[in-house]
């Protein structure tokens, strides 16, 4: 009879509290509570001289000591010419973005669509415009920015890229595509490749061209040098860009002396 009694006290006590805690979750606002997501996308438009390109990236939230992993998704050519070629139709330069973004909208998940930073950036066109007729060229940038805007993107701005940027940013891909900063291992992780050279980059552009590489000596000019901490690893880099002697534009000048 003892025994009995115990189990029936011990059931009527964890009734009593499992009616609490239903009196508790009955009367507390309960909130649906979200995992955040384990990926993120980023847009970026490389604005060049000749034309313009979007690309949709994505990676893992969490970063690999201290830099993000990241892979394209998708690749969208913009119909037209690059935007400097619209300084005299600067709503152009706005409306020619559309289709890729709206080709955007439907491969970003549409809950992470306002947290998707995008970012256009103008290179050696932009450049050249800006110091033909600075007003035509801000124009352009503005329509851009309205453009943009008008999508449920987190849009953090359009600018020109300086020559060290565009140089810089040409060597950090070429490397990262080919391995030479990080690599992933059999063993499943993410390292930085041992006994493993980094590569120069020379990067013919329509109305630039850029040289970037790791020198062995310390640079003298300050106006050349650029830093990275990528992936735990530090790069001192020499970097120069060669206004007019792009493609396009080494073109120009050749049928401008067989003119004259």
């Amino acid at each position: 009879m003892a025994y009995k009694a115990k189990a029936v006290a011990s059931l009527l006590a964890a009734t009593c509290v499992f009616s609490i805690i239903a009196l508790i979750l009955s009367v507390v606002n309960v909130k649906d509570v979200f995992l955040p997501p384990s990926n993120k996308y980023g847009l970026v438009f490389d604005a060049g001289s000749t034309h313009t390109a979007l690309y949709i990236y994505r990676w893992p939230a969490d970063k690999e000591n201290g830099t993000g992993v990241v892979s394209q998704l998708e690749a969208c050519k913009v119909p037209g010419p690059g935007i400097s070629s619209y300084a005299d139709n600067p709503a152009g330069a706005g409306a020619s973005l559309k289709p890729c973004l709206d080709k955007a909208m439907k491969v970003i998940p549409a809950e992470q669509q306002q947290e998707t930073p995008t970012y256009l950036g103008a290179t050696a066109g932009m450049r050249l415009l800006r110091d033909r007729n600075s007003t035509k060229a801000e124009q352009v940038f503005a329509e851009v920015a309205k453009a943009i805007s008008e999508y449920p993107v987190d849009f953090r701005g359009a600018q020109t890229l300086t020559g060290n940027e565009e140089g810089s940013f040409g060597w950090i891909t070429v490397n990262y595509l080919l391995e030479r900063l990080v690599k992933f291992s059999f063993a499943g992780q993410w390292e930085h490749p041992q006994d493993t050279e980094v590569l120069g980059a020379l990067d013919l552009g329509g109305a630039s061209t850029q040289i970037t590489f790791q020198p062995g000596v310390t640079i003298e000019d300050k106006n050349t040098s650029v830093f990275y901490r990528l992936y735990g690893t530090n790069y001192s880099l020499y970097t120069h860009s060669y206004l007019c002697y792009g493609q396009t534009q080494a073109l120009k000048m050749l049928l401008a002396a067989l003119h004259q």
